[in-house]
């Protein structure tokens, strides 16, 4: 099952950059690179709804410059006509869930029409990524107090709905445990630090 969960995480099909690009383009109202210096045209990873690009942009006015005053960044890129698609599948799984409901057994136990808006409700936030930045800096106001937790700054200039700029932040995958032991690091270590944090989360 773990193999199965690991697949779904890395094996989605990536856009074209062609796509990608005009996609950019579209969100800013300007040329690529007029808002970065490179962007790379293979996706650091693609998922369901979006795909992640690294790139490199000026550091924005009134942030103290790093070397030759770049940044270096990941580009989430939201899929093109990604909302038309979630509309048609919550339209279908609406009218699924309205046949469902029919059925005495179900309801008595549960309002499907409800937990499908609830759903909607949770997806539509999902694909929008000025929702996203936002959480990130919930989530870095937060944990601001631990060490250990480190969260990439959102570049608002470069946010939109539909494309999300963060600080690129270099690590190991939690699953590569070669390489982080490699480093030096110990596993109980971090699962003990994931914990913690996944806790203060919840509570």
């Amino acid at each position: 099952a773990g193999v199965e969960l690991a697949g779904l995480q890395d094996e989605v099909h990536a856009e074209t950059f062609e796509d990608i690009r005009a996609a950019l383009e579209s969100e800013f109202g300007a040329r690529l690179e007029e808002k970065y210096v490179s962007f790379d045209p293979n996706p650091l990873a693609s998922a369901s709804i979006g795909q992640v690009h690294r790139a490199q942009m000026r550091a924005p006015t009134g942030q103290e410059p790093t070397q030759n005053d770049l940044i270096d960044v990941v580009v989430k890129v939201q899929r093109p006509n990604i909302e038309a698609i979630v509309e048609v599948d919550l339209s279908a799984l609406r009218v699924v869930g309205r046949w469902v409901q029919r059925y005495p057994p179900i309801r008595k136990r549960a309002n499907v029409p409800a937990l499908l808006e609830e759903f909607s409700r949770s997806l539509y936030e999902e694909i929008d990524y000025l929702n996203e930045g936002r959480n990130a800096e919930a989530f870095a106001a937060n944990f601001a107090d631990q060490e250990g937790v480190c969260v990439p700054t959102v570049y608002w200039g470069w946010t939109t709905r539909r494309v999300l700029t963060m600080e690129d932040i270099r690590a190991i995958k939690i699953t590569d445990y070669a390489a982080i032991e490699a480093a030096g690091i110990a596993r109980s270590e971090v699962a003990t630090r994931l914990l913690d944090t996944y806790l203060k989360q919840v509570f």
